[in-house]
């Protein structure tokens, strides 16, 4: 399906197939990563572009700000105290519920070891004053010193803060008239991003607490958001006869984008570069109507896509239970072809808890709250 249809808006199409796609290659990134850290198994070797997965993260945030742009801009193009708080509702909705899934069970799984005698590793991740963070989605801003509980979820409360900005970032961004201005934008974010981090001594790794991870967020949010506005923007866009890449190109411009990362992120070209192969993977998902949309947009990997939220957000505690699981095991003495089937076997095992909170907990709370402050009109 192309990002533009026949006879109707830009932001008229609300699903755009092989983005879903794009979730799921996010959250893979981010899962090869930390599964490469608690096992070393040496898939470095087969994979080297794992090491650099920490990008994935950077990935969600620029499909997170196009995505939520695509979506609800319209919505929120002038100021509506009404629009605002049923797109944060929507937004608490979709984040949270799994998240108090996952902290309610690392807690019950904190006792239960505390119970049975066993000694938890780093105590300091899993401090019990952190929790009013974690409850509060304010865990990444600056409030507690170290990442603690479900580290990964620092990345939620980032999103969290770039959601509360996004009713004052819309009508800034319907103030953009031509696609090179908001094209121009994209990249400025990215820049500046990156910039900043650099002059205050900090790269994307390590840029998760405080100031950092909230400059980060900010900007490839905003990368994203206009990356998407320039879509709109783009001549013949409202009347679904043209659009930039063109839909013919489309396809290429995302197959040679996700290519190129994978083999920059192999051979160290710098953070900057790598995200901006990422966004433009984005762009040419986003205009896609043939092979790219087929392969992200359906099958397997739509799946994954589809619970990627879920996978990133169950995996640290099961990476952490698999680990010294595999200690009392002798997993140290195993040969390297045991510890590589013990690092696919417990990524399988990640997807299928993941599959498990899908659809426990995350597809119904979405379900059954999302209209319980309203309904913003689609258009």
């Amino acid at each position: 399906m192309s990002l533009v249809a026949e006879g109707s808006s830009f932001a008229a199409v609300r699903y755009v197939p092989a983005l879903t796609g794009m979730r799921a290659l996010a959250a893979l990134l981010v899962l090869l990563l930390h599964t490469n850290h608690f096992l070393s198994a040496d898939m470095a070797d087969v994979l080297p572009f794992l090491l650099r997965g920490y990008l994935g993260v950077d990935f969600f945030f620029i499909l997170s700000g196009f995505i939520i742009t695509h979506v609800y801009l319209d919505s929120l193009a002038y100021p509506s105290w009404r629009a605002t708080r049923v797109f944060l509702w929507h937004r608490l909705i979709r984040l949270y519920p799994v998240h108090i899934a996952v902290l309610g069970a690392m807690l019950a799984m904190v006792g239960l070891a505390a119970a049975a005698g066993f000694r938890v590793n780093n105590p300091e991740m899993l401090r019990w004053d952190d929790l009013y963070a974690q409850l509060l989605l304010i865990h990444a801003w600056g409030v507690i010193p170290v990442a603690s509980w479900n580290a990964p979820a620092w990345s939620i409360s980032a999103e969290w803060f770039a959601y509360l900005l996004f009713p004052a970032l819309a009508p800034m961004l319907m103030r953009l008239r031509r696609p090179w201005s908001a094209l121009a934008l994209a990249a400025a974010a990215l820049v500046a991003t990156v910039g900043v981090l650099a002059v205050a001594g900090r790269t994307l790794e390590y840029s998760w607490l405080g100031p950092p991870a909230l400059v980060r967020v900010t900007g490839e949010f905003l990368c994203g958001a206009a990356l998407c506005r320039a879509l709109m923007l783009w001549p013949g866009a409202e009347r679904g006869t043209g659009g930039w890449p063109p839909s013919g190109a489309a396809d290429a411009l995302g197959y040679l984008a996700i290519a190129g990362y994978l083999i920059g992120a192999s051979i160290g070209l710098p953070d900057l570069l790598l995200v901006t192969l990422l966004a433009l993977a984005i762009l040419g998902g986003a205009r896609s109507d043939g092979s790219l949309t087929r392969v992200l947009g359906r099958g397997p990997i739509a799946w994954l896509g589809e619970i990627s939220y879920s996978i990133y957000m169950v995996h640290l505690p099961i990476l952490i239970v698999a680990r010294r699981v595999y200690d009392s095991w002798g997993y140290a003495t195993w040969s390297v072809a045991g510890r590589q089937l013990a690092f696919i076997g417990t990524m399988a095992m990640v997807i299928g808890v993941a599959a498990l909170v899908y659809y426990v907990v995350e597809r119904p709370a979405r379900q059954r709250l999302r209209n319980k402050m309203g309904i913003i009109a689609a258009r």
